[in-house]
């Protein structure tokens, strides 16, 4: 699996794990599926989602995903990568 380097809100550094990565066109917006290894119990793993900005080559920020509009669109968009669309 792919790693990647994501700036924390704190400013500090991490190396995760890169699961997908995709962008939405008619928000023009990206959006990446990252693991930091951790499990969620019953052998599943954690993992995180959120809007994706890459602030230097390599180095990318993350910003949550408040607004239940673009939620909505990135289920639609996950879902359509699970089902190979």
């Amino acid at each position: 699996m792919k790693k990647i380097t994501i700036k924390n809100m704190d400013g500090t550094m991490e190396e995760v794990d890169l699961v997908n990565s995709f962008g939405i066109e008619d928000i023009n917006k990206n959006f990446i599926i990252l693991s930091k290894g951790e499990t969620a119990g019953e052998g599943m793993s954690k993992v995180y989602v959120s809007e994706v900005i890459e602030e230097t080559p390599g180095v990318y920020k993350l910003v949550g995903i408040t607004d239940e509009t673009i939620w909505d669109k990135v289920k639609q968009a996950m879902k359509e990568i699970v089902q190979g669309g």
